[in-house]
């Protein structure tokens, strides 16, 4: 019989196979309009995995500001078999009224405690605390916390209040919080600002790999402290940092191709079982040490 078809130059044809049995094989990946490198990152990983399964992806953007409804339109419209949304904000926007309107949906990376939906996301409060360990033990004293804000995308209130409450598990009660964007700009503004103070920090924690980039750059161009030495920088997402050799920034880095594998077998199976009770799964983070940082201690034992 196959050899047959291929004589004749057969192609199945996917659409009368849709029709025949009522799904699209489509996954919609809901990203923010306005998004980063980081979530170019994942939309590349899902795409990946769901390929592994034959499926295929459809990417829509969606600002927290749009229609809602107008987005569950087009979902519809394409016929999706589910959806994957990668935005914490625009996760509270949909999650409710889609899956009341029975689109499997599945939250990436976010932590929503209300949401009617099953979600995976990275341990963002222990990464904090992890942070706050790793560098109280390299001896760094006084601190800085470079946030992310400003960018209404990003669910990282957990990350700071890991950090804060891992620096006070180890006696250190003060720390500054600066206000920042996702991007290399809002890095270097903030690096610019805390290297202005007469007590400069000696350890900047930042939200975002851009941030921390932003930050070294400032500190390179402004001062002549030594990176890893006399300030310590660090920040999130490690394996794209890895490719910025030039920062060789430490940072914590995020289990994406797990994360990612989770997420499309939570929702091949709430499609294949609709009535499946929603579910959360946490992965911790891998701390990667890199030279932005651990020189400090190498200095505090030769001069031992």
């Amino acid at each position: 019989m196959l050899e047959a078809a291929e004589e004749l130059g057969y192609v199945p044809n996917a659409i009368a196979q849709t029709m025949a049995s009522g799904r699209s094989r489509i996954i919609g990946i809901v990203v923010p309009s306005n998004y980063n490198i980081f979530h170019y990152h994942i939309l590349q990983i899902l795409t990946n995995v769901f390929q592994m399964y034959d499926l295929r992806t459809m990417v829509f953007t969606s600002a927290p500001t749009d229609n809602i409804n107008d987005l569950l339109q087009n979902l519809y419209q394409y016929q999706v078999d589910g959806v994957i949304v990668t935005s914490a904000v625009l996760g509270q926007n949909v999650t409710g009224s889609w899956t009341r309107k029975g689109m499997p949906v599945i939250l990436f990376n976010s932590d929503l405690p209300d949401a009617e939906v099953s979600m995976v996301q990275s341990n963002h409060f222990h990464s904090g605390e992890q942070m706050a360990e790793y560098l109280t033990a390299m001896g760094y004293q006084r601190f800085a916390y470079v946030t992310a804000e400003k960018s209404p995308h990003l669910n990282l209130r957990s990350r700071q209040e890991g950090f804060l409450s891992g620096l006070i598990a180890h006696g250190i009660d003060k720390c500054q919080i600066i206000p920042a964007a996702y991007s290399y700009k809002s890095g270097w503004e903030a690096g610019t600002f805390l290297l202005s103070q007469k007590d400069v920090p000696d350890a900047i924690f930042c939200s975002g790999d851009i941030n921390g980039f932003g930050v070294i750059d400032a500190i390179r161009q402004q001062t002549s402290l030594r990176l890893g030495f006399d300030i310590g920088v660090s920040g999130y997402d490690a394996p794209i940092i890895g490719d910025f050799q030039g920062y060789s920034m430490t940072a914590l880095a995020q289990p994406t191709t797990q994360l990612a594998r989770d997420a499309v077998e939570m929702l091949l199976q709430l499609i294949a079982e609709p009535e499946t009770p929603k579910k959360k799964i946490i992965r911790p983070m891998k701390l990667i040490i890199r030279t932005s940082t651990q020189m400090r201690k190498h200095q505090a034992e030769q001069n031992a």
